[in-house]
């Protein structure tokens, strides 16, 4: 990763470079829709085990006309029971096709101001000597359960685990902690990875993975002052920030209204994945059902 000290932070939509499109034509997994291009394959999701058919580049106009969309990708990969399909900035291409997981990146002159994160009673510090990584990786297990429950599933126990050993144990990880009243004990953190790279677009960032604060008083100064020092920290590295938000299947929800909270504090929305399950047979029969019953 080579970081450039006058990077900004992207606030356009991420969008899949050439080289990219032909890497993934060379490796098979670039096809066609009356001209149109898409890249997919399938994707073996290691935490629910779910067989997903993943779609990291698609024509908008693909993306519009979602339903026959769908339906080429699930004949053309039959055994995935749903098709997750990542969409540019913050479009929304069709209601066929619901919020799974959005990617936002925060200039650095939208980020909160030093006088803004000025909390009485919070410390801040990098957990350089990684002591508290028993805190942090409780965390990080509450984070991909929690995720997983919202959209009503269950995560395997060994999975997660070992998602979160690669995490902690990986060389771009940086955690910040967060301390309360002068206590030595971190009442939070914010984990990010300085070395995270987006392939369809060619862009390397920091990734802001995750902040959990316990205690819900201290919670909104305490997420502030993190935010400040995760974006200090990819402005000293010439490299854009990147958090994302987990949305539930009730996006009228607490992941919408985080979103929209976020863009309200200066947050961009990259890229975003959208959700479809497989059809049932159930569900693929009541239309000619109905027809016949006219």
């Amino acid at each position: 990763m080579t970081a450039d000290p006058a990077a900004p932070a992207p606030t356009a939509a991420l969008t899949a470079c050439d080289d990219y499109l032909a890497a993934a034509d060379e490796a098979g997994l670039l096809h066609r829709i009356d001209g149109l291009v898409y890249v997919a394959g399938a994707y073996h999701e290691p935490l629910t085990g779910i067989d997903q058919c993943l779609v990291e580049h698609a024509d908008p106009r693909l993306l519009h006309a979602a339903p026959a969309f769908l339906e080429a990708l699930f004949a053309r990969f039959p055994r995935c029971a749903e098709a997750v399909v990542r969409v540019p900035g913050a479009d929304d291409p069709h209601p066929a096709l619901t919020p799974h997981l959005s990617y936002l990146s925060l200039p650095f002159d939208a980020a909160p101001a030093a006088q803004d994160t000025d909390a009485p009673g919070l410390r801040i510090a990098p957990d350089e000597t990684r002591e508290h990584d028993r805190a942090v990786d409780d965390w990080l297990c509450r984070a991909m359960v929690t995720g997983a429950a919202g959209r009503g599933l269950t995560t395997r126990p060994e999975e997660v685990r070992a998602a979160v050993d690669a995490l902690l144990d990986s060389p771009g990880r940086r955690t910040f902690v967060v301390y309360a009243d002068g206590g030595d004990q971190p009442v939070g953190h914010a984990t990010l990875c300085v070395d995270a790279h987006d392939d369809p677009s060619g862009t390397d960032f920091v990734d802001l993975v995750d902040i959990l604060i316990d205690d819900p008083v201290l919670r909104p100064a305490a997420i502030t002052a993190l935010v400040r020092a995760s974006a200090l920290l990819a402005r000293d590295l010439g490299l854009p920030l990147l958090g994302n938000v987990c949305h539930g299947l009730d996006e009228a929800g607490r992941s919408g209204a985080v979103a929209v909270a976020l863009e309200a504090r200066g947050w961009r929305r990259t890229h975003q994945y959208r959700h479809a399950s497989r059809p049932s047979a159930t569900d693929a029969a009541a239309p000619q059902d109905q027809e016949e019953t006219q």
